[in-house]
């Protein structure tokens, strides 16, 4: 049974204003506050600005290769005309960053049947830009696929070399479009079975590039090893976190705002697979209620990092449910996704809050050349072993020094990242840094692209933070 199928308007409607202008707020906080220099940005920034990119950590994520160009990949290209202006580089870099997965939305737009595939894709890389992630390319490309075959109808036999193209891709971006494609796959087999009309036709399709994917992923997870041990090491502590089902909802339980907004993007499946649960008007209401409070008290550096873990699945989930009846789901999301779109802008603005917050404290301890705050003479605030039990509920009533005992330890969570930060946000003139000394620390370059990089022209500024990479962040 095929659903009906519900076509395409050119009209911008409220929904898409909310979720775009959400993601815009995002973006324009997200460059204001250089969000990619916490978290692995910084390290794909740096050997961008370096030059020679691909080289010095590029091709440690060669299975990651089409996420890594459509988000960085540009800025590195356009290196040479940003000389020695560090400032107008990040800026440029962020917003590249922040237009790629408005470009893949864009085409999207363009392909898709009906909104609910847009309208997803927005919503759930509302929850995920903050945080470098390549599924967030990987699903645009996927739901690209997903929608041109949904709506072009081609026969099995034209729209097998699309197909395998797209897979191709795809198998570039992320291992979890592998789970993507199973499960919605699965789920629209169980509804097929429960008498929705699941369309047959996307179920197998989502199958075959499901284990297209996985053959793929195989291939290259031989074939594509990093070199860096480190990264090696760090990849196999978090390789379950897509698959454990307790992880999942561990993460749901430290930071209930994600919980909120997967409850709001899935509430519309609901309704259009006539599911017997579903959720009241006064229950969204709730949920959206509650969703904000946490948004602003408890979105930090982690909130985004876990929910990279659950966003695959609730889209798969989320899109499974609403291809039954594509009319009821596109009437019935307006009012939580709107909700959604409020949360997200709510969360990003309380975590810009943070970020101007520590931003301030690494400041005050700026000074020239080469620092490590791991001394005594600086206090500066212990590292965080683990989240607390309050930071993703109520975070300023979490410690009695909001800025000292939450905002530091949440934010300099990385370590590695803190030189970075600070070499860039002081004009190049100073680096903080901790010794990467405890077991399993990531130490983001290999020395041998680094000396090869070292010995081309380059500024003091460069010059010094080569040798401190040199000395300090390089595995020999």
């Amino acid at each position: 049974m095929k659903a009906a199928t519900v076509h395409s308007s050119a009209a911008f409607e409220p929904i898409d204003a909310a979720l775009l202008g959400a993601f815009l707020l995002a973006a324009a906080l997200g460059t204001w506050q250089r969000c990619l220099l916490i978290n692995d940005g910084a390290i794909y920034l740096t050997a961008a600005w370096l030059g020679d990119a691909w080289n010095l950590f590029f091709a440690q994520n060669t299975g990651r290769a089409v996420s890594t160009f459509l988000q960085f990949g540009l800025i590195a290209a356009l290196r040479p005309l940003f000389g020695a202006s560090s400032d107008a580089f990040m800026i440029a870099a962020h917003l590249l960053y922040f237009a790629a997965p408005l470009v893949l939305w864009a085409i999207l737009r363009m392909v898709e049947p009906h909104r609910t595939y847009s309208r997803l894709y927005l919503a759930v890389v509302l929850i995920m830009i903050n945080f470098t992630s390549e599924i967030v390319v990987g699903m645009g490309l996927w739901l690209i696929w997903f929608a041109w075959l949904d709506r072009s109808g081609q026969a099995w036999r034209s729209a097998v070399i699309p197909t395998s193209l797209f897979a191709l891709a795809i198998a570039f971006s992320h291992p979890a479009m592998m789970l993507v494609s199973l499960l919605i796959a699965l789920v629209g087999a169980g509804l097929i079975v429960l008498g929705r009309p699941f369309p047959r036709r996307q179920a197998i399709a989502a199958a075959v590039m499901g284990l297209m994917l996985a053959a793929a992923f195989v291939a290259m997870s031989v074939v594509f090893k990093p070199t860096n041990p480190t990264i090696l090491f760090q990849q196999g502590q978090n390789k379950y976190g897509y698959v454990n089902p307790i992880w999942m909802l561990a993460t749901l339980a430290t930071f209930p705002m994600l919980a909120a907004a997967w409850l709001l993007l899935l509430a519309p499946g609901l309704e259009s697979a006539r599911a017997r649960w579903r959720l009241s008007p006064v229950a969204v209401w709730i949920i959206g209620m509650a969703g904000l409070w946490f948004a602003a008290a408890g979105t930090e550096l982690l909130t985004w990092l876990y929910a990279r873990h659950t966003a695959p699945h609730v889209l798969a989930l989320a899109l499974a449910l609403a291809l039954t009846a594509p009319a009821v789901w596109l009437a019935s999301a307006t009012r939580p996704l709107l909700l959604f779109a409020a949360i997200a802008a709510v969360a990003v603005t309380s975590y810009a809050v943070d970020l101007f917050l520590f931003g301030r404290f690494v400041d005050r301890h700026l000074q020239p050349g080469v620092t490590s705050v791991d001394t005594a003479s600086i206090a500066w605030p212990p590292p965080m072993t683990a989240s607390s039990s309050l930071s993703g509920y109520f975070k300023w009533a979490a410690a009695p020094d909001y800025v000292r005992d939450v905002v530091v330890p949440a934010y300099d969570w990385y370590e590695v990242t803190l030189a970075f930060y600070s070499f860039f946000r002081s004009d190049r003139q100073s680096i903080l840094f901790h010794p990467l000394q405890r077991q399993g620390a990531w130490i983001p370059f290999e020395c041998m692209p680094l000396t090869a990089i070292q010995r081309r022209p380059h500024d003091a500024q460069d010059e010094m933070l080569l040798a401190f990479l040199l000395r300090h962040y390089c595995v020999r």
